[in-house]
């Protein structure tokens, strides 16, 4: 919800003393959480921080129900696993199935490549009407790296938002590889980043631009010289498995 909490100072602090805590202390301990353990709450955090100057009542109750997630998901987290076991490690208990009655899936030996998942959100800032990015590259099992944000130019159209979230999915998988190369691990074949936008798979893929994506900015087109380097790699999936 796009509400503006009050902007008078006394109200502000009515409204905090009301709800029982700093909304931006709040804000803050949640994007701690969001950061090094917890990337499924990284969007729900990063729209809840555009309001920390003037926070409504909503958003007060918004941060709660954030909190109340985590309360009940305690036990989950950020597990690796590797494919072969180590004799030299200490011992320590397995790390529990959280008891949510989910089927659980322990993931497979294809899980040591890198590999990620994009995806935007077109115009889902009503006052800008910006597109919000989000970003996960996985390694073993589990993000190893994570981005949420919105996007610095507003998007004509889902092909364009979509592509330009590509964009920034090739930039950091690029890293990450350098990142592997350094420690010599194998990264000849290309990291594929798995999209759900089946035009913007083809414009980079294909190597074909249409006419009405001329006016997408030349920095995003680098994806297309990435792909042709066979240094990453769209591949499509459904928007209901991201």
């Amino acid at each position: 919800n796009e509400t503006v909490g009050p902007t008078n100072d006394n109200e502000r602090y009515n409204l905090q003393q009301s709800m029982g805590f700093s909304y931006r202390q709040a804000i803050g301990e949640l994007l701690f959480a969001a950061v090094t353990c917890r990337p499924d709450i990284l969007y729900a955090v990063i729209r809840l921080s555009n309001f920390s100057t003037h926070p409504a009542e909503i958003h007060y109750t918004a941060v709660k129900r954030v909190f109340r997630y985590l309360r009940s998901t305690i036990n989950e987290g950020l597990h690796y696993w590797r494919i072969h076991s180590r004799d030299d490690l200490p011992t320590a208990p397995v790390p529990a199935i959280p008891p949510d009655n989910h089927e659980v899936h322990l993931p497979g030996s294809n899980d040591a490549n890198l590999h990620g998942y994009v995806d935007a959100d077109w115009a889902s800032d009503t006052r800008t009407r910006r597109s919000m990015t989000g970003i996960g590259m996985y390694l073993a099992g589990a993000p190893v790296a994570y981005r949420a944000r919105l996007q610095p130019t507003v998007a004509m159209s889902t092909t364009e938002s979509e592509f330009v979230a590509a964009s920034d999915a090739g930039k950091m998988a690029l890293y990450l590889r350098s990142v592997l190369s350094e420690l010599g691990l194998n990264t000849d074949a290309a990291t594929p980043l798995y999209e759900d936008n089946a035009a913007a798979i083809k414009m980079a893929n294909a190597q074909r631009p249409t006419r009405r994506t001329r006016h997408l900015d030349i920095r995003h087109f680098a994806l297309l010289d990435w792909v042709e380097r066979d240094q990453v790699i769209l591949a499509p999936i459904s928007n209901h498995e991201i």
